[in-house]
């Protein structure tokens, strides 16, 4: 099988996990959350109909993403990334935040309400990949190349802890870790970064008292199971209900106000509760396919920007749903994240669409040269 073979086989794969993941998601946002929803919008399909409708803007997104030159795509970067720092800001501005749960996280326009990090982080790879790709940035022959981006971080990390959303900045920071330890960056950096980090994050759960109250709840989620330990102890009930095959879909106990974010943060416990063990084994049979395919697709990049590009677009997939799934577990502290493709959620719908369609433009077009594209 030739390299376009293998790119167009690579593609169909991608998009038909995709769909299969979508799929199962509406199904799970449904039984998750129509008696919610018929209590507080007399609308048991509200949330699976909205979800529907932006997956729908979402496929046609991939469409097109098969058209654009990535010539128009590095265009845009610049202009991408000032906007995405420009609506950071905004989620800080009274009156046009919109707040949930304690955090500032979402710009609400009328009706309309949006999450400008999810799309940040379309924009952020797009960024790292231009920048990377550069003659004149050679990581791995000056190391100082990485100020810009160190930079960028900086300002990001800073409007997205204000609002504040510390999943989202670690989700930002891996991907840079990741993308410049394969652009070369020596390993002793990415050490040195990690421990600032880490030292950072105990700076800041010593500083504060719900984050401390989120570690307490992870360490002995049992000791505080009316408090902090609430959400993780009732994912682990939902988990142990399903056992191997899962009570059937729409059976799930815990999604009937016992566990928060049932369709949300929190989707892959009433899977594993409706759809069994067999059920979560499957999500993540999906997600690490995909990771592999996305692997593959940069490894048939030459291009240098592309090969960054499809890197990043992979990485975040993963890292995302590692988070997401993690959680859900009990293996990391709870954080307010979604598990991509799968949760509610439309610009994180929209954000992870749009990205597989560029993936799956990648792979159906790595011989094509820095800036222009061929036909294909």
């Amino acid at each position: 099988m030739g390299p376009i073979a293998r790119g167009r086989f690579y593609r169909n794969a991608l998009i038909f996990t995709v769909l299969m993941l979508v799929g199962l998601g509406l199904l799970v946002i449904y039984t998750s959350s129509s008696i919610p929803a018929e209590i507080k919008f007399k609308d048991s399909l509200f949330f699976v109909r909205k979800q529907a409708l932006f997956g729908a803007i979402g496929f046609l997104a991939i469409l097109a993403m098969q058209w654009i030159p990535f010539s128009w795509i590095e265009k845009i970067t610049l202009p991408f990334i000032v906007g995405t720092i420009f609506l950071l800001a905004l989620t800080l501005v009274p009156g046009l935040q919109h707040e949930a749960k304690g955090a500032s996280r979402w710009i609400k326009l009328g009706f309309f309400t949006f999450q400008p990090s999810e799309i940040g982080k379309l924009a952020w790879i797009l960024f790292l990949a231009k920048s990377m790709s550069r003659p004149q940035s050679r990581i791995d022959k000056d190391p100082k190349a990485i100020l810009p981006n160190i930079l960028v971080l900086a300002v990001i990390g800073v409007l997205l802890m204000k609002q504040p959303d510390f999943g989202s900045t670690v989700v930002y920071t891996s991907i840079a870790l990741v993308m410049l330890f394969v652009a070369g960056l020596p390993i002793r950096y990415i050490l040195i970064a990690g421990t600032i980090g880490v030292a950072g994050a105990a700076v800041l759960v010593a500083t504060s008292a719900y984050r401390r109250a989120r570690i307490l709840g992870f360490l002995n989620p049992w000791e505080n199971v009316q408090t902090s330990g609430f959400q993780i102890v009732q994912s682990y009930l939902g988990f142990h209900n399903g056992g191997v095959l899962g009570a059937g879909f729409g059976e799930s106990r815990q999604k009937l106000f016992f566990l928060p974010e049932a369709h949300t943060d929190f989707i892959l416990s009433v899977i594993g509760e409706e759809a069994g063990l067999i059920g979560v084994f499957f999500v993540i049979a999906c997600f690490a396919y995909m990771t592999w395919l996305g692997m593959k697709i940069t490894s048939l990049q030459t291009d240098p920007y592309k090969k960054f590009l499809a890197l990043g677009l992979s990485a975040l997939i993963s890292i995302q749903a590692i988070v997401n799934m993690g959680v859900a577990m009990g293996l990391f502290p709870t954080k307010g994240m979604s598990l991509p493709f799968v949760s509610f959620g439309s610009s994180s719908l929209v954000s992870y669409l749009l990205m597989i369609g560029l993936l799956a433009r990648l792979a159906i077009s790595p011989d094509t040269t820095h800036g222009r594209t061929s036909p294909s």
